[in-house]
């Protein structure tokens, strides 16, 4: 008699009871799958929506840091015109009042100046020759773009060659020694504005007589019935101040820095509407309207 063959594969009452246990497997790893997509988009969308406000945070310190009360134009909850600093520069030879001889001071770089607008605002200073006055200031705006000099000493007393720039002038009247510090300022916009469903920090420079186009700097943010972007002046002692405008001296003046407030939402996948993620930051002014009598 044969014995018995070896049975191969399984018996229908296994399979019945492997296939559940396979499904709940195969269910328990996809719901694990999707929880953990699920977390990579919530920490995705945190951190971007964290980056944009720390971007948009710098943007505005690093614009508005420079300046003193009397740099500002305007200021509204959404919108900051302001005087930017570009940099500051050294009056080489201030003979010719229309084309003003200029280098840039020792151990920095030169190729921001070749950028310059027609428009441009320039501001010098000069000692005055009254005793214990403060000195002179003289202001004009540019009337073309910068040309690039040969190098040579900028002030009789060096030796070294720098690179040096004429800058034509539109008021032929400035005069400066040379060796006077001369700043240069463009007008520039910072606002929240909508396109494209969505809220944005904006940027925009003058050009001449007219506004270059309005470029997002950052966002998304909140809507501006949402307080996307809230700006308020304050002064030294951190108290709100009021302004209109045209912003008068006197108000100016007292301004020692500008509050910022951001909201940006942050989508979370699987959820309806946002959450808000929120900054702010009190940027104050370096300068003051005493300081600025030169750069």
């Amino acid at each position: 008699m044969r014995p018995p063959r070896p049975r191969h594969g399984s018996t229908l009452i296994e399979l019945l009871v492997a296939l559940p246990l396979a499904l709940l497997a195969a269910a328990a790893a996809a719901l694990l799958l999707i929880h953990v997509a699920r977390a990579a988009r919530t920490q995705s969308a945190a951190l971007s929506t964290s980056r944009e406000l720390r971007h948009a945070r710098l943007l505005l310190t690093a614009e508005l840091e420079p300046l003193d009360g009397r740099d500002l134009v305007l200021v509204t909850d959404t919108l900051l015109e302001v005087r930017s600093h570009l940099g500051v520069l050294i009056a080489c030879d201030g003979r010719d009042p229309a084309n003003l001889l200029v280098s840039v001071p020792s151990g920095t770089s030169d190729q921001w100046v070749s950028t310059l607008r027609i428009g441009d605002d320039v501001r010098g200073w000069q000692p005055s020759f009254a005793a214990g006055e403060p000195p002179v200031e003289r202001a004009a705006r540019l009337r073309d773009t910068p040309t690039s000099v040969a190098q040579a000493p900028c002030l009789a007393n060096e030796r070294a060659a720098v690179s040096r720039w004429r800058l034509p002038l539109a008021d032929s009247t400035v005069t400066l020694l040379p060796g006077a510090p001369v700043l240069v300022r463009r007008d520039t916009r910072l606002q929240h504005y909508r396109s494209g469903g969505a809220w944005w920090l904006g940027r925009r420079q003058r050009d001449g007589a007219l506004w270059d186009g309005l470029q997002p700097a950052a966002g998304p943010f909140a809507s501006a019935a949402d307080g996307g972007i809230r700006l308020r002046a304050m002064s030294s002692s951190e108290t709100p101040i009021a302004v209109r405008a045209p912003l008068a001296d006197s108000i100016a003046e007292r301004i020692a820095g500008i509050e910022i407030s951001l909201r940006a939402p942050r989508r979370l996948p699987g959820v309806g509407g946002a959450r808000v993620d929120s900054a702010s930051t009190l940027v104050a002014f370096r300068a003051t309207a005493a300081d600025r009598r030169q750069p």
